[in-house]
Formats: structure tokens, C-alpha cells, sequence
């Protein structure tokens, strides 16, 4: 029995006449020989809205493929599902922009995926990327994050990734208070105050 919709579409161009006289061999050796061109006709076969699916990001299996053919280098570590959000999140198209440099990074993360960009940290050319150990899956390094944000930073800037537990003092005030007073009232703990996280929309 064949395996791949390539060899079968071989063997029905052959006939059943060549297929019975050439006998029980032809099968394996035709899906042997087409084996190779499966990955390809996989690519090129025709989706719903009538383009190949290579071409179609919903359906394809090699999103970066699609990234690069329109300009966006999709990180290599990623998920086909994540390479999907980073093309079609077109980051290409603001590249070297804070806001492509955060959508980056945004794609490995989970929950709000927030992403504090501090520009000029110590020197014009120093960008500092931090994000919130609670939304850094498993697995996701804090040197995958630099080389998200490596692909929109602009040439010559330096970036270095921070992974904290919760938000920074300049938050905390800035959003819960000058106070200690300010602050308590909104973060009944120590503990509590510790593992905030800034709310959405309160950073970049």
C-alpha cells in the first residue's frame, strides 16, 4: 500500500494495465521514488482560497519560509504556531522600532506578555528588554529572548535581557503611590507587593 498522496497519483497515471503487469513491486517502488517529492507537494498543493499552500499562513507548514520570502526573519527556535503570531503580527514592518522590538519578544512569552523596553540604559547604544519570570514558558532562555529582540533592534545597538519576579519601585510609585501608606492599601503583603506585575497597559 502506498503512503503518500504523490505516489498514488503516479500509479493511477500509469494504468491499471501497466499497474497488473508490472505487479506487487511497483507499489514500494514507486512510493520510494516520490518519496522525496512529498514535503513539496505538501507546499504547492492548492488551500480553500486557491493559492499554494506555502503561500497561505493559516495552513502552511513552514511559516518562517513565508517570514523570509516577505522580509521577516523569524527566530528559529519558535514554534510553528508562535512563527505564525511573528509573521502575522508584521513586525518587518516597523523593524528597528521599539514597537517591533517588543512585538519580538512578546511572541515567546505567555500571559499578557508584557515587555519593558529601556532605551539608552547606560549609553545611547544600550537597550535593556525586561520581561516577568511569570510569563517566560519553561524552557525559554533569557538568551532566546535577546535573539527575538536581535532580529528589529537596528544595527549597533546593544541588548541585554532582565527577567524579574515583579514590577520595579519606579512602577509601584508611579502606579500605587508615593507611599508606603499608598502602597499598602493596595498590597495587603509583602509577598503581595513583591510578585505584582505591572497592569496592562502600563508599560510599553
Amino acid at each position: 500500500m502506498t503512503t503518500s498522496a504523490v505516489a498514488e497519483r503516479v500509479l493511477e497515471a500509469l494504468g491499471d494495465a501497466y499497474r497488473r503487469a508490472a505487479g506487487p513491486l511497483l507499489d514500494p517502488l514507486v512510493d520510494g521514488l516520490t518519496s522525496q517529492l512529498v514535503d513539496v507537494d505538501e507546499r504547492v498543493e492548492p488551500t480553500e482560497r486557491g493559492w499554494a499552500r506555502v503561500f497561505d499562513l493559516d495552513t502552511t507548514t513552514d511559516p518562517a519560509w513565508l517570514g523570509r520570502a516577505i522580509g521577516s526573519k523569524v527566530p528559529g527556535d519558535l514554534t510553528v504556531e508562535q512563527a505564525r503570531t511573528f509573521v502575522r503580527e508584521r513586525a518587518y514592518w516597523r523593524r528597528g522600532t521599539p514597537t517591533a522590538i517588543a512585538a519580538a519578544v512578546a511572541v515567546l512569552l505567555t500571559g499578557q506578555k508584557r515587555v519593558h523596553l529601556i532605551e539608552r540604559d547606560g549609553s545611547p547604544w544600550r537597550l535593556t528588554i525586561r520581561v516577568y519570570t511569570a510569563e517566560v514558558p519553561p524552557g525559554v532562555t533569557a538568551a532566546d529572548l535577546k535573539a527575538a529582540a536581535s532580529t528589529q533592534k537596528p544595527v549597533g545597538i546593544v541588548v541585554s535581557v532582565d527577567v524579574v519576579a515583579g514590577a520595579t519601585f519606579a512602577h509601584m510609585t508611579a502606579e500605587h503611590g508615593p507611599t508606603f501608606a499608598d502602597e499598602a492599601a493596595d498590597f495587603p503583603t509583602f509577598a503581595d507587593a513583591t510578585n505584582h506585575l505591572p497592569e496592562e497597559g502600563t508599560i510599553p
